[in-house]
C-alpha cells in the first residue's frame, strides 16, 4: 500500500467534536481516489494530516511504508504534493520559473539539474511558453496548471488536489482535468477533494466522509449510485447517473437507452 491510514482522530482546539473520528483506509500506488462529502465533513482536515501540516491526536499514517512523524516528515514531503483551491496562495516568486525553482531549492536540488526539472514540469502541463511570466498575468486555469508544475518538478509520487477546480471556468476546468488524466496515466497517485460529482466520476474510487467518519468507500460507480448515501451527504448524482437511476427505479424497459446512459456515466 502506498498510503495507509489507521484510526485517525483529530479535533481542533476550539471545537467540541472531532473533525475526524476513527478514519481508516488504504490507497494503492497509481489509484485516483475522490474524497467527497458536505462542507465540514473532514476532507480538507484529512489532506492537511496527510502532508503533515496538522498532527493527528490519535491513529497513524504511513506513506510508502514510512510512518508520518517528525523523524520522517522531510522524506515524506518529497513523496507528496498538494494543490489548493486558490493557486494565488501557492505562488511566492515573481515569475513561474522562479516559483518552481523555490520549491526545488528547498529540496536542495543541484542547481545544474533545476533547469531541466523546471522545463520538464512545465512541458508536462503545457505551460512552457509561460516560463518567464508573472503569475498575476495568468488566467485561473493557467495558474492552476502552473501550481501543478511547481509540485510536479519536485517529483512527488502522490498529488492531492483540494477543490482545485472550484474557481475555474469550464475551459480552465477541462484543461486542468486533462492534465490530471495524463498524470494518472504516468502512474501518479491522485487524491481529489471535490464537490463536483462529474469530476468524482472520473476517479477509480470514492471515499465519502460524513461528520468526520467514512460512511462509504468503494468503486466510483457503486458509490455514486448509492442515492441514500449521497442524499445524506448533501451530494447529487452526476446527471447521467441520475437519469440511469431514475429510469431503472421506474422500471424503464428500453435497454438501449439504459445502456447508453451507463456507457456515458462509465466513460473516463
Amino acid at each position: 500500500m502506498l498510503i495507509e491510514v489507521l484510526n485517525l482522530v483529530y479535533k481542533y482546539e476550539d471545537e467540541t467534536v472531532n473533525a475526524l473520528d476513527g478514519v481508516s483506509f488504504n490507497i494503492d500506488k497509481g489509484e485516483w481516489v475522490s474524497l467527497i462529502g458536505h462542507n465540514g465533513s473532514g476532507k480538507s482536515t484529512l489532506s492537511k494530516l496527510l502532508i503533515g501540516i496538522l498532527s493527528a491526536k490519535e491513529g497513524t499514517i504511513k506513506i510508502d511504508g514510512l510512518a508520518l512523524n517528525e523523524e520522517n516528515i522531510y522524506e515524506i514531503r518529497k513523496k507528496i504534493g498538494i494543490v489548493y483551491q486558490n493557486p494565488d496562495n501557492q505562488f511566492v516568486a515573481t515569475s513561474i520559473e522562479d516559483d518552481i525553482a523555490f520549491g526545488l531549492e528547498n529540496l536542495e536540488v543541484n542547481p545544474q539539474e533545476m533547469e531541466k526539472k523546471i522545463d520538464d514540469a512545465l512541458n508536462l502541463v503545457g505551460m512552457i511558453e509561460y516560463k518567464y511570466e508573472m503569475p498575476s498575468n495568468l488566467s485561473g486555469g493557467e495558474k492552476q496548471r502552473a501550481a501543478i508544475a511547481s509540485i510536479l518538478a519536485m517529483e512527488p509520487d502522490i498529488l492531492i488536489l483540494d477543490e482545485s477546480t472550484s474557481m475555474l471556468d469550464p475551459k480552465g476546468r477541462e484543461d486542468f482535468i486533462n492534465v490530471v488524466k495524463s498524470l494518472k496515466e504516468k502512474g501518479k497517485t491522485i487524491i481529489m477533494i471535490t464537490h463536483n460529482m462529474d469530476e468524482a466520476l472520473l476517479s477509480d474510487r470514492c471515499i465519502v466522509l460524513y461528520n468526520g467518519k467514512i460512511i462509504r468507500d468503494g468503486k466510483t460507480l457503486d458509490v455514486l449510485l448509492d442515492y441514500d448515501c449521497l442524499a445524506k451527504s448533501s451530494l447529487e448524482m452526476p446527471t447521467s447517473l441520475y437519469l440511469f437511476h431514475e429510469l431503472k427505479k421506474n422500471n424503464y424497459k428500453n435497454k438501449e437507452v439504459l445502456n447508453l446512459l451507463w456507457e456515458l456515466a462509465s466513460k473516463k
